[in-house]
């Protein structure tokens, strides 16, 4: 159920209303849980018939871990939760990928092999809530986390509706307790608050991404008939897209779980304004960043050595790109981000080691500068992640290699574009003021002026918006 429809405004007005009727009552668990698969159902009943699947064999096998009476049969039960979690998402998300991978290999080779893909329909936020039972798992045998005895509260904290399909990914820590107490009374600042996030994220997705998705459908669509400029815009609308589309989610996500008590974590703190691209990836999709942080790099070695750095920011960043889709594009952006990093590391010893660095002075024209090449190279490494295919990315690049910088005819006069850029001046003048700390001043400020605010983003949805009911980008991870 897209969070841009009528249907999820249908829905979440019976969900109010049962809320304000059974939050407090031992019927409210339940509900939640049914309301929940009923929202992922909406797509298809069948994949509730996947995540019911993967909800019990995580949680049969967390008691299990807990159980155990030594640390090699805990292991067991643990490698049987990773084992089964990695092998359905492997099979929905990724059979088909490395069957044609192969057979393109083989057909390289000489060896022509008859086609052996499947159709297989992916299942929506595969990837988000496989990870989540991962994490549950993989810490209560760390010792991190108690096991939940209660299937309705582990099955709820999975199926959780606000989070489910596209993150932001939630620790059990953080969450089942919230689950399992049951919400209190909701201070108003609280439900305020959520309110504000829910139509800041709408702004973000209808204002800011569906129309910057407009642009960049096209070009990616026909890339032959754009130039260098034409690609060159393309590709920072799609920087506005992406940003706007799953920031907007993220947004719209917590704000929802705000509003009847819950808390989750931040998905995003303006990763556009970041300084280097280790800073990008510590303010975008940050439950994903910090999840691979936690589960992959750190029990690789982490930062001990130069090697281990290199090593492992290699296998985490490709792994990362490959978690977000079955295309060798996927990887490729995870490849790029991992020459970034380690590229940075170089530059930061290389200036340590010389002792250069900009005078007190100067020290302000070097984050403009610093900010404007990180947006620059994060924007051209966004190409591989929207490309359909390796050769679609190859036409874009030989394109941009070309150098005709000029405006085509007709490009200045398009609505979309002036849509984008005013959606984007608001999206730069409310993360810059948030960025320079007065986000907690407005926090601060009268009901009234922060009204007027929202009402005045609600009134620039209406006016300037793409209803055009676009899902979700990260609904296909």
């Amino acid at each position: 159920m897209n969070f841009a429809s009528l249907n999820f405004l249908l829905f979440i007005t019976a969900f109010t209303a049962a809320f304000l009727t059974l939050a407090r009552t031992r019927m409210f668990t339940p509900f939640l849980l049914v309301a929940s698969y009923v929202f992922y159902g909406w797509w298809d009943y069948r994949f509730c018939l996947l995540l019911a699947l993967t909800t019990a064999i995580d949680f049969w096998c967390g008691l299990k871990v807990e159980e155990a009476p030594d640390r090699r049969r805990a292991r067991v039960w643990l490698f049987l939760s990773i084992g089964s979690n990695l092998a359905i998402l492997f099979f929905f998300k990724y059979f088909n990928f490395f069957i044609d991978s192969a057979e393109a290999a083989l057909a390289a080779l000489g060896l022509e092999v008859g086609r052996t893909t499947l159709s297989i329909l992916l299942p929506v936020g595969i990837s988000f809530y496989t990870f989540q039972n991962l994490s549950y798992t993989i810490d209560v045998y760390l010792g991190q986390l108690k096991a939940e005895r209660s299937l309705l509260n582990y099955a709820t904290f999975v199926a959780f509706f606000p989070q489910l399909v596209a993150g932001p990914i939630v620790r059990a820590r953080d969450l089942l307790p919230q689950i399992t107490s049951r919400p209190a009374a909701v201070p108003f600042a609280m439900r305020f608050a959520g309110l504000e996030m829910v139509v800041w994220g709408y702004f973000l997705k209808l204002g800011l991404a569906d129309n910057a998705a407009a642009v960049v459908d096209a070009r990616f669509a026909q890339p032959e008939l754009y130039n260098a400029m034409g690609h060159a815009i393309g590709l920072v609308c799609f920087s506005l897209q992406i940003y706007g589309d799953f920031a907007g989610y993220s947004l719209i996500a917590i704000g929802i779980a705000r509003i009847y008590g819950y808390t989750l974590c931040e998905n995003f703190r303006r990763p556009y304004f970041a300084r280097g691209f280790s800073d990008f990836w510590r303010r975008w999709h940050i439950s994903l960043s910090t999840w691979f942080r936690d589960y992959v790099y750190m029990p690789m070695g982490g930062s001990r050595t130069r090697w281990l750095r290199l090593r492992n920011v290699t296998v985490t960043m490709l792994v990362s790109g490959l978690w977000h889709g079955a295309n060798w594009t996927f990887v490729l952006w995870g490849a790029f981000h991992t020459a970034l990093m380690l590229g940075e590391d170089m530059a930061r010893r290389t200036t340590r080691r010389w002792g250069l660095a900009l005078p007190e002075r100067a020290a302000w024209i070097g984050r403009i500068v610093g900010v404007a090449f990180v947006f620059t190279l994060v924007t051209l490494a966004w190409l591989p992640f929207r490309a359909d295919s390796l050769e679609s990315m190859g036409t874009i690049l030989s394109i941009l290699a070309q150098g005709d910088f000029v405006f085509q005819h007709g490009m200045q006069q398009s609505s979309a574009m002036l849509r984008v850029a005013l959606a984007a001046l608001v999206v730069l003048a409310v993360d810059a003021a948030a960025e320079s700390g007065l986000a907690a001043r407005y926090a601060q400020g009268g009901v009234l002026a922060r009204c007027a605010a929202c009402s005045s983003l609600i009134v620039l949805i209406l006016l300037f918006g793409s209803f055009q009911n676009r899902a979700f980008i990260y609904f296909q991870f």
